[in-house]
């Protein structure tokens, strides 16, 4: 049995994209394929209102009927295959330089459905001239010629004729388009309404350079001033010129990896003109922009950057070195305070911030360069000398004091430390009273940052989550949870989130011998705000315990500590329970814990240090409080007061 493949309505519209919905993509596609036949010049006419006829004449090389079928009738023509990527030029136009082909795949050809479905064909060769008249089709075909003449007549070239149903544009804003789309070549002219269209020239050359990012890829560089030249900000940017057509539009960004700051004054000055004979495989077919598999173009990129930079720099020194004059000049009395090295690290810092931009603005290079001083003035000791002067007498002996016995660089250390373990008793102080509080994101972290508070064995960086136990939660907890509870994120691989807890495993590695074993492992199993411990719970924390040691963490079975924390417990709830095949084997242990017992426990392992300093952190906001714990913006400005509901 035969098949046969049909096309769909609008199937070729689609297949050309937006040469069929953009009037100006259409035209520079019918300009394109003039000068692919080699034509000296091209005459357009083109109407200002619906209704009226478009055409675009040629006098390049034309086509006989055998070439028009095998050429223009042949979708996704391979031009390159069947023609070579060299332009054939007409003997009597006499063009002195040899073409580069624009067209690759035939999609320009049809440009005419841009207008209308309908569009006419007049091509001659060989003293015949053929006219044929194409309409969008649909079923075995999705265009066909619906009309076909052949007369004799002189000379070559080809013309295509539309009638403007549909997308036309403004017929000044079209020859701005057009001009700005073909680099100029006295040997290729372009006419519009019988006016000859100025086509791109390159003003005001700044620096040339020519790169090779990789292979055969060879691209010249050029910045000019386009100042001149240029009367919008589209003009300006990279701009890729393929063998004298502008491919999509000038931009400072490239596949969306930004080359310069369109934002700065040179940005909307200048343009980096990249012209290439190298790149037209990796096109797209409307010439919008490059394909998106063109790894190389990240290579590209950089390059190109780094040129553009190196202009900025060197055009940017005297401008450079006016601004460092000017802000050293309002700081000098400053500066003479500060040692010699001081002054070298506040010049170096100028020199680094007006290298990166060297047209910031004045008052934003004052601004960084008053806190930079401020820095160094603190780094020098004139802060603290005057804090000195101002000290209390009582703080003066106990600094004293201080200074007899301490380093201070090993007093901050302890000090940090000390400090931390304060705010984080006082977060889960004020935290756990709150009901609505995100456990998962706030207060677990917080009371796994607390380890210390169940036991001195746990007040070590070496606890962790590992591949092994991870393994084995998901053997434990998954009869207990469903899968979409364990968290797959992979900062937080050890932990399930239930309905009325969250549930988290930390490890506790040593060496045996030649490997490293998981020994020990803490257990913590928070319960929702409001939530009562009872016997159900303690039970389960138990079968927890079991099912860990069973299952083992690697070929290890380590000795497991469960705190279940909770708002209180029940009076017939166990609070402690050892677990263990016998009274000598025992390989685990239940805890159940109030909020406010673990709170108690924590400020009584800190010698009470919090009651003795209160005004330091009653003041803190809670958001300030997690932004610093949890290193993280918080979701939800949290009202809590201290030790208050």
């Amino acid at each position: 049995m035969d098949y046969e493949v049909t096309y769909e309505d609008g199937f070729l519209l689609n297949e050309i994209s937006t040469i069929a919905t953009k009037a100006d993509v259409a035209i520079t596609e019918l300009i394109a394929n003039a000068h692919d036949a080699g034509a000296s010049e091209v005459k357009i006419i083109f109407p200002d209102e619906t209704g009226g006829l478009i055409s675009v004449e040629d006098n390049g090389i034309g086509m006989t009927s055998q070439e028009f079928e095998k050429r223009w009738l042949r979708l996704r023509y391979d031009r390159r295959k069947h023609q070579g990527p060299f332009v054939e030029l007409p003997t009597d136009n006499e063009l002195s330089k040899r073409r580069i082909a624009f067209g690759r795949n035939g999609v320009g050809r049809h440009a005419g459905l841009c207008f209308c479905d309908t569009y006419t064909v007049e091509t001659w060769k060989n003293s015949v001239k053929n006219k044929y008249v194409l309409k969008l089709s649909s079923g075995a075909q999705p265009i066909k010629v619906i009309e076909h003449t052949d007369t004799s007549f002189k000379g070559h070239g080809t013309k295509v004729s539309v009638v403007a149903e549909r997308h036309l544009i403004d017929l000044v804003e079209l020859k701005e388009i057009i001009s700005a789309r073909f680099l100029f070549n006295p040997e290729f002219k372009v006419y519009i309404n019988g006016k000859l269209i100025t086509l791109a020239e390159h003003p005001g050359i700044i620096k040339k350079t020519e790169i090779n990012p990789v292979g055969d890829i060879n691209i010249k560089l050029t910045l000019v001033d386009s100042s001149s030249a240029s009367k919008t900000s589209n003009q300006h940017g990279v701009a890729f010129w393929l063998g004298g057509r502008l491919l999509s539009t000038p931009s400072w960004s490239i596949q969306g990896k930004q080359v310069f700051d369109g934002r700065k004054t040179f940005a909307k000055r200048y343009t980096l003109i990249a012209e290439s004979d190298d790149l037209f495989d990796y096109i797209e077919a409307d010439w919008s922009d490059f394909k998106r598999d063109f790894s190389s173009i990240d290579l590209i990129t950089e390059q190109i950057s780094s040129f553009v930079k190196s202009c900025y720099l060197e055009l940017s020194k005297t401008e450079v070195y006016t601004a460092k004059r000017l802000v050293l000049n309002n700081h000098k009395t400053d500066l003479k305070e500060l040692p010699k090295l001081a002054q070298r690290e506040l010049y170096d810092f100028v020199d680094a911030m007006l290298s990166e931009s060297p047209d910031i603005k004045i008052e934003l290079l004052e601004l960084a360069f008053k806190a930079a001083l401020n820095l160094e003035k603190s780094r020098s000791g004139i802060s603290l000398l005057h804090k000195l002067t101002t000290i209390q007498a009582n703080d003066a002996d106990a600094l004293n004091q201080f200074l007899d016995e301490w380093n201070v660089s090993d007093a901050m250390i302890i000090l940090a430390e000390i400090d931390a373990r304060i705010k984080v008793t006082e977060a889960i102080q004020r935290l756990s009273n709150d009901h609505s509080v995100d456990e998962l994101h706030t207060l677990h972290p917080l009371i796994e940052r607390a380890r210390w508070v169940f036991g001195p064995e746990f007040d070590t960086p070496e606890y962790a989550s590992n591949r092994g136990l991870r393994k084995t939660m998901e053997i434990v907890f998954k009869k207990s949870f469903k899968k979409e509870q364990f968290l797959n994120s992979a900062k937080r691989p050890d932990i399930v989130v239930g309905e009325n807890s969250s549930v988290s495993l930390v490890g506790l590695e040593h060496f045996v011998g030649e490997l490293k074993k998981t020994q020990k492992v803490l257990l913590i199993e928070l319960k929702k705000g409001g939530f009562e411990i009872g016997r159900d719970e303690t039970d389960q924390a138990k079968r927890y315990v079991e099912d860990i040691w069973h299952a083992g963490v690697d070929s290890s079975h380590p000795y497991i500590k469960a705190y279940v924390v909770g708002d209180s417990i029940c009076p017939k709830a166990s609070k402690f329970q050892k677990i263990g095949a016998s009274e000598t084997q025992q390989y685990g242990e239940v805890h159940a814990i109030t909020f406010n017992e673990m709170v108690r426990t924590a400020e009584a392992r800190l010698f009470l240090l919090k009651e003795n300093i209160e005004s330091r952190y009653d003041n803190i906001d809670d958001n300030e409080l997690l932004n610093e714990l949890l290193n993280e913006p918080t979701q939800n400005k949290l009202n809590l007061a201290s030790g208050q509901n």
